[in-house]
């Protein structure tokens, strides 16, 4: 996503916008990471919820709207930890540092598709629950608007990174073809 963005020089010290490039880069990997760890939060609770038949308020919401709603706390927790982040790891040090980060982050072609399907995944997210959440129906009944909205991003930045998993170039049956053709760093059978 960035590549198509932002020129890509032959050198990391031609780079421009690395502050930028890397500060978008965290903060999108932040978000991601953030709605993943609060689906998954929201699936804990909701099944120790069922086992200990303990209900509590948000447990009256379907588990839908449930999932959403810790979806869209989660990816802005961790969009605002990775911004925390970045700014004590990167505070301080040199241009060339910055430079060299963001050339690597575009030199990655898996980083590249990885960003573009999550950047799509997170205007489907957005689009579809906004649209969703303006007719009252479905996931978002009883959430405010901006949570079905971040929410629906959030969901959809998790399809897109699973989207991108389940069809990289890189899957295992790719890589045991090259290994059994002996290409790459392992051979087989002892080959050299």
């Amino acid at each position: 996503m960035l590549q198509r963005i932002f020129h890509h020089p032959t050198y990391a010290e031609d780079q421009p916008s690395a502050h930028t490039i890397l500060t978008i880069h965290c903060l999108h990997r932040g978000f991601t990471a953030g709605a993943i760890i609060g689906s998954l939060v929201s699936f804990a609770r909701s099944a120790s919820s069922t086992i200990l038949r303990r209900p509590t308020s948000i447990v009256s919401l379907p588990w839908t709207t449930r999932l959403l709603s810790s979806a869209a706390i989660g990816s802005l927790s961790g969009t605002a930890f990775l911004a925390i982040g970045m700014t004590a790891r990167m505070w301080g040090r040199e241009e060339i540092e910055w430079q060299d980060r963001s050339w690597r982050i575009l030199a990655n072609r898996g980083q590249n598709e990885e960003d573009g399907w999550s950047a799509g995944g997170i205007i489907l997210g957005t689009l579809g629950m906004g649209i969703m959440a303006r007719r009252g129906a479905g996931l978002t009944a009883g959430l405010p608007m901006w949570k079905s909205m971040v929410g629906g991003a959030a969901g959809g930045s998790i399809l897109g990174t699973v989207g991108h998993v389940l069809t990289s170039s890189g899957s295992v049956q790719d890589v045991e073809k090259k290994i059994v053709a002996g290409e790459g760093p392992l051979k087989p059978n002892g080959a050299t």
